[in-house]
């Protein structure tokens, strides 16, 4: 219901996941939110937000689970788009790189598939999502 709200006032925030395969180190998942975060604000968007990891009372460590989850808010739905091209592009730049993407429950994860497959499956989920 909340993602409602957020649409009737023309933006519109999704939550992205960050993956750098079984092999990243949750140091270095952190250090490449940080810089994915940078380029999202390049962008027209209001605000990359990481959500906070929470830990229950008395634990230990660092929960990897969140490390790299941050809340994308954009000023207009219709800037989905470049969100999404830049995302496409920061995967593409290294080996086992992704990110999920969820909006409204429905999630798109982009991987290292081809090029052709990934752009049809980001214009599907872009056109479930965009304004009538």
């Amino acid at each position: 219901m909340e993602e409602r709200r957020a649409r009737s006032n023309g933006s519109a925030s999704f939550r992205i996941e960050i993956g750098l395969g079984p092999w990243g180190l949750p140091e270095e998942v952190a250090q490449a939110a940080v810089l994915l975060r940078r380029d999202l604000l390049q962008l027209d968007i209001l605000a990359v937000d990481a959500i906070p990891s929470t830990l229950p009372e008395g634990a230990k460590g660092v929960d990897v689970g969140t490390i790299g989850v941050m809340l994308v808010s954009l000023i207009e739905p219709v800037g989905i788009t470049a969100v999404i091209d830049l995302i496409s592009a920061w995967v593409g730049r290294g080996p086992g790189r992704s990110v999920k993407i969820e909006l409204g429950g429905d999630v798109l994860e982009i991987t290292g598939v081809s090029r052709a497959d990934q752009r049809r499956l980001i214009d599907h989920w872009i056109e479930r999502h965009a304004e009538p």
